[in-house]
């Protein structure tokens, strides 16, 4: 028997590759909105049929996320020339702030959607990827099964997800990521950083370094914006190991001369804030 849920989803796929050939993905989140609210896709969803589906021999294995890349299980069901559907499986736990650099809309299926969206002004560039602002919230609302959030690309839409169901599933209708864009992460308290793969490499292969053996950071070329995707991404590791402080001391401090502030204290304000919101969760 056919999947009904995977059969629309490929329908809708194919409307919205006619719909970019003609119009372009600019408005591509209107589109993607006004066809899932015209749809049943969350009456037509179910989870059993889905995972019989992932293993038949028809299944596409060309998949946008490999597995746990992103949410607890990512998965592609339909895909086209220049759009295509996956379904997101959340355990219940918040999104960090972001925004997208693809286009398109999301919808509940089953659980439930916290969605809280935000408005980032800019006050201060820092590097070419951070930048000093003030992060203020827009809006709140929930998001149950049918219910549906369009996503504008960039800071057109900033938002964190508060997924606080056991199991939320989402399926997101949407763009590939724009090649020249990053999607940006932003702190409570006011810093938003572009999530480069290549400024996260050059972090990941220092982070490593200071696991294998000793080295003296001051031979190295790390840049002011090497400074910033170290401890934007390690700050709160677990590790107590003697180079990794010393390390994260020299890079807080390396910031605070250039800039006159301490990247440390807006990460713990940030922590300190996500806190207050895990507590809902309890």
């Amino acid at each position: 028997m056919k999947n009904k849920f995977v059969l629309e989803a490929k329908r809708l796929v194919n409307l919205g590759d006619k719909f970019i050939k003609k119009s372009g993905t600019k408005n591509f989140h209107t589109f993607a909105h006004d066809q899932l609210a015209a749809t049943n896709l969350p009456k037509l969803f179910d989870y059993k049929a889905l995972v019989e589906t992932s293993f038949s021999k028809e299944f596409n294995h060309h998949q946008n996320f490999s597995s746990l890349e992103f949410s607890d299980l990512p998965i592609t069901i339909a895909r086209g020339k220049d759009c295509f559907i996956d379904v997101y499986f959340w355990r219940r736990r918040p999104t960090v702030i972001h925004n997208h650099h693809f286009s398109g809309a999301f919808q509940c299926l089953q659980g439930l959607n916290v969605d809280s969206e935000f408005k980032f002004k800019a006050q201060k560039k820092l590097t070419v990827l951070h930048t000093l602002g003030e992060l203020t919230l827009h809006r709140t609302q929930e998001l149950r099964p049918g219910d549906i959030m369009a996503i504008n690309v960039l800071d057109k839409f900033i938002h964190q997800n508060h997924h606080h169901a056991d199991l939320t599933i989402n399926l997101c209708f949407r763009t590939p990521e724009l090649s020249n864009k990053n999607l940006s992460n932003y702190l409570f308290s006011g810093l938003k950083f572009e999530k480069d793969p290549l400024a996260i490499a050059r972090a990941q292969r220092l982070y490593a370094f200071t696991r294998i053996e000793d080295f003296n950071a001051k031979k190295i070329n790390i840049t002011m914006t090497d400074a910033f995707c170290f401890l934007t991404q390690f700050f709160f590791s677990n590790s107590q190991h003697s180079r990794l402080l010393a390390l994260k001391k020299i890079l807080d401090q390396k910031i605070k001369k250039e800039f006159g502030l301490s990247l440390t204290q807006l990460l713990v304000a940030h922590e300190e804030e996500l806190d207050k919101i895990q507590s809902f969760y309890e």
